[in-house]
């Protein structure tokens, strides 16, 4: 649970202070900085923005910003961000209690799902968003998946450069590319179980949920098109028989970060041209889904930040997801005290 805030120089607000109950509106005007305070909450839990670069953060008039965070239910734990731009460099400190951490020690302290009004493009947009979509789900539920991404990310910025290099004869050493083979091959196995893993879990549920936002028997199925085997040897074979066309590329071809999630309703592809009543349906599914799955790995339903949402929801959509709200703490926010919202401490920006 999410007790108190205090930002400086983080975005548009230079000091700023705000104690959270189990549900908080905050309201204003647009451009008064509302989103910002759901940001900074998100990033201090999974140490990236879901909107920009870590330098846009720090205030246009400063070369600095910090974060101080308490939260907690049987105790509270105080969390400080730094970050310090010099020049073309952005360092960052994270402590936690006064004890340095690395983000990997972050992530997954206190589960997050976050509501934003252009959701809708993890259904509409390109398979990035839907990738990044089941990264952010999982790194906060299972620190091998998160550790395996992590290696797996930094093997492939490797193997990328060599493949760069050999395509434009900077180099004519290939050897090396067998190494980064070998050492892929044991995370894309252990990434592919913990996605399987997920769709799974969505694959038995999201029909329910969309059923209920659309009050009709509808059927929603995923389908995760993996460009690799999934057989840590299985894998080592194909990226070993696929370095000829990698090498052309200049960049790794098949692979977790070019995998693809087909989302369908009643056996019509998100891709053909559905409704964007029916895009909303299934984008709200797909995340009250997501609740419920990080509710089950972790054991406690997620922190819920509702960006600006409910007026862009109708009210069957606004009664499913108010709904679902009351399960755990929620902080909202508006550009007036919606009738829907009740219960809620108010804080106007």
């Amino acid at each position: 649970m999410i007790k108190s805030i205090k930002l400086t120089n983080f975005r548009s607000h230079k000091d700023l202070t705000a104690d959270f109950e189990n549900n908080t509106a905050i309201i204003g005007k647009n451009a008064a900085g509302k989103t910002n305070i759901l940001e900074a909450i998100y990033y201090s839990f999974i140490t990236k923005s879901f909107r920009s670069t870590q330098s846009s953060l720090i205030n246009r008039d400063s070369d600095f910003m910090k974060i101080n965070l308490d939260f907690g239910t049987d105790k509270t734990d105080s969390m400080e961000y730094r970050i310090k731009q010099s020049g073309k460099y952005t360092s960052r400190t994270i402590t936690l209690n006064g004890v340095n951490k690395p983000a990997s020690g972050i992530i997954g302290l206190q589960p997050i799902v976050i509501f934003v009004p252009d959701d809708v493009r993890i259904i509409t947009d390109g398979p990035s968003f839907r990738r990044n979509l089941i990264n952010s789900i999982i790194i906060q539920t299972s620190k091998d998946y998160l550790r395996a991404l992590n290696v797996f990310q930094k093997i492939l910025n490797q193997r990328n450069r060599l493949l760069y290099s050999l395509k434009n004869r900077l180099t004519t050493s290939r050897d090396q590319l067998f190494v980064y083979n070998l050492q892929m091959s044991e995370p894309i196995s252990v990434i592919y179980k913990y996605r399987d893993d997920l769709i799974d879990f969505m694959n038995k549920n999201i029909s329910a949920k969309y059923s209920m936002i659309s009050g009709s028997p509808d059927k929603v199925h995923l389908d995760y098109l993996n460009s690799l085997p999934k057989d840590k040897e299985d894998i080592l074979s194909s990226l070993e028989a696929h370095t000829d066309a990698d090498i052309s590329a200049g960049f790794t071809i098949k692979g977790p970060h070019k995998d693809e999630l087909i989302v369908s309703l009643n056996g019509f592809s998100s891709r053909d041209n559905l409704s964007r009543g029916e895009n909303r349906s299934l984008s709200l599914a797909i995340k009250l889904t997501e609740i419920d799955y990080i509710d089950l790995k972790t054991g406690s339903p997620p922190l819920l930040l509702l960006d600006d949402v409910l007026s862009e929801l109708d009210s069957d959509r606004q009664k499913h997801l108010l709904e679902q709200s009351k399960k755990q703490q929620t902080i909202i926010t508006s550009t007036e005290i919606d009738s829907s919202i009740k219960g809620y401490k108010v804080i106007e920006i």
